[in-house]
């Protein structure tokens, strides 16, 4: 690093929040990116398996992205909820690809421009349609940093640094086998028993829980540290809502738009969402976030859920690119096949390495769970993993608990060589270890 990038580098330390979290683990300034990596001021290339937190799914710079942007002479850049032109293409290129249960019988909202807001505004709706308060949600959460949506998030240091996050809200288990106790361990079992404690709740009128309004899950758990909800526990929780009445929410907001080798992650498990949040990848890399819900549930009366950059054209145009380049070039079949051999890749690191607790996830949205030894916590290796690829050149981020989880979120178009080399790297520091 030049004395005047880290010149650089301290003067925002000085100056920006002390909030900054990437930041501090990734010390470098970064001048601009190509394809699947970040390149620094003074001209270091690193691997980035990070991707904006998923949301740059075609890669840093896509020329498809570039040239729509180039190609608007006078956008309407902020145009809150008016019709645009912008707006109409990207509306029917978006439907083309939603789940088929919702085929002819999605309504969309447009809502402010991060996943937060998305999931705000479906439990507001939810409650409006239902008239009940309740919500359940699921250990391992995560679902956003403002007040509703933090209600909802199961992470104890993220809701220590929010305001009152009590909404009335459950928290139920979700299957984690690895990390499970007793019976807890086997994972059939954990499903058997993760279903009985949420019908516990909603049959038995001494549960101290009232029915919920909803229940909000993610098919795969992204910052809990890429747990994948197993098709049947989905699936027996829709036979639930079903029963009593209580709307399933879908959060795609990290694990939608192709990333788990499915446009949607909930088609794993073949259910029918009532609602289904959708943000990051899906604005080209420009902040934009959807509720899609079912016609029968448009309750909202004018102004029910506002915010002034709910219109941003040029996420309109940017969306509609990389819905398009993604279905022409057949980007969610690849996607399907990238993740194959990234989980026998990372599978062959567990066989090999006792550090390397487990590898899960789907498609590219993965991650490698360490273990720690004596003298050494899982927390402490999976930080030190870290900051020693990032030495080497490759971003990689941590989540799940402990943030003992080495999260793999790369651009959707990553060369089959470059993750290749960013796992013999990471395999060569699990041999340090």
């Amino acid at each position: 690093m030049t004395d005047e990038i880290a010149e650089n580098w301290s003067w925002v330390e000085g100056v920006e929040s002390r909030a900054r979290s990437y930041a501090r683990r990734f010390p470098v300034e970064f001048s601009h990116g190509q394809g699947s990596e970040l390149i620094t001021a003074d001209g270091r290339r690193f691997i980035d398996l990070l991707a904006g937190a998923g949301v740059q799914a075609l890669g840093h710079a896509h020329p498809r992205i570039l040239a729509a942007i180039a190609d608007e002479q006078a956008p309407i850049i902020s145009s809150l909820d008016l019709t645009t032109s912008a707006k109409v293409r990207f509306l029917q290129t978006f439907l083309g690809v939603l789940p088929k249960s919702l085929e002819g019988d999605a309504k969309v909202h447009f809502c402010g421009p991060t996943g937060s807001d998305g999931v705000e505004a479906a439990c507001k709706l939810a409650r409006r349609v239902t008239g009940r308060r309740g919500l359940f949600t699921f250990y391992g959460s995560y679902h956003g940093m403002s007040q509703g949506a933090l209600s909802l998030t199961a992470s104890r240091d993220a809701r220590r640094a929010g305001l009152d996050a009590r909404m009335d809200v459950t928290f139920c288990p979700f299957p984690y086998p690895f990390r499970g106790k007793g019976a807890w361990s086997d994972p059939e079992a954990a499903i058997d028993l993760a279903l009985a404690h949420v019908e516990t709740l909603l049959e038995d009128d001494h549960s101290g829980t009232d029915i919920p309004a909803a229940m909000i899950i993610e098919a795969v758990q992204g910052e809990g540290g890429s747990i994948v909800a197993p098709p049947r526990f989905l699936r027996g929780l829709r036979a639930l809502c079903d029963r009593f009445g209580i709307l399933l929410i879908l959060d795609e907001i990290q694990a939608g738009m192709g990333r788990s080798g499915r446009w949607w992650a909930l088609e794993h498990a073949d259910i029918n969402p009532d609602m289904m949040v959708v943000s990051k990848a899906v604005g080209g890399g420009i902040p934009m976030a959807l509720l899609v819900y079912r016609k029968e549930y448009d309750v909202w009366e004018p102004g029910d859920h506002i915010g002034t950059f709910r219109g941003q054209h040029l996420a309109f145009v940017a969306g509609r690119a990389v819905l398009e380049e993604m279905q022409e070039s057949n980007l969610v079949d690849r996607v399907a096949q990238m993740g194959s051999r990234l989980t026998q890749r990372l599978q062959s690191l567990v066989d090999r390495y006792d550090m390397a607790g487990e590898a899960r996830g789907v498609g590219l949205l993965q991650g490698l769970e360490l273990v720690g030894r004596p003298g050494l916590t899982a927390s402490e290796a999976s930080r030190t993993v870290q900051a020693r690829l990032f030495e080497r050149g490759v971003v990689i981020e941590r989540g799940g608990r402990d943030g003992a989880t080495l999260r793999f979120l790369p651009p959707l178009t990553i060369p089959e060589t470059t993750l290749d080399q960013a796992v013999d790297l990471l395999e060569q520091e699990l041999a340090r270890l």
